[in-house]
């Protein structure tokens, strides 16, 4: 079944809905993750580590009079980096309560506001017009939809007890958290 329409409009706004698509789940993910665990989970941090990393190193080989960078992207395609030598150092002194604290905050650092700013600049490098066509009521509903799910993600975590079951995490092979429910064996 093929849709009809769709070549007929505009394309920011084609870009806008794949922009949407593509943070959607991310943006959930997060906030259930936040809610169900207080707290993110490793693997989330490697994802923003190793696609921020490999930004990082095509910042550094690309020539600079082809490509003027932001110091501001420097910044963002660093943190997770950070976060890697904080995760290492901690190891090594477990004993340094505010590398705990930096290790925290570094973390969530990357992954809210360093890794959206990393796909930005990917998206940015792969279609340079897509975020040109967007107009700023566009970008402002971009942004409540995406901390809607954000907040939603963040709700559902802290009242999964009400729809999913310990055995439901047990079986997606996530951590079961403190307050799950069992289920109801009749």
């Amino acid at each position: 079944m093929k849709f009809s329409g769709f070549e007929e409009i505009d394309p920011g706004v084609r870009a806008f809905i794949l922009i949407i698509i593509a943070f959607a789940y991310p943006a959930w993910d997060l906030g259930f993750e936040l809610g169900a665990y207080g707290r993110l989970f490793f693997e989330k941090v490697f994802v923003a580590w190793s696609i921020s990393t490999a930004l990082l190193v095509v910042l550094l080989v690309v020539p600079r009079e082809k490509l003027r960078v932001p110091m501001f992207a420097w910044f963002a395609t660093a943190i997770p980096s950070l976060w890697l030598i904080l995760a290492l150092a901690i190891r090594v002194s477990p004993d340094v309560k505010f590398l705990g604290y930096a290790l925290t905050a570094t973390g969530f650092l990357a992954y809210v506001a360093c890794f959206p700013y990393v796909v930005y600049m990917a998206v940015s490098v792969a279609y340079p017009d897509l975020l040109r066509l967007t107009q700023r009521k566009a970008r402002f509903a971009l942004t409540a939809i995406l901390v809607g799910l954000l907040g939603a993600g963040f709700i559902a975590g802290q009242n999964h007890s009400h729809f999913l079951t310990c055995e439901d995490f047990e079986i997606s092979g996530h951590h079961i958290p403190a307050n799950c429910r069992p289920l109801a064996r009749p």
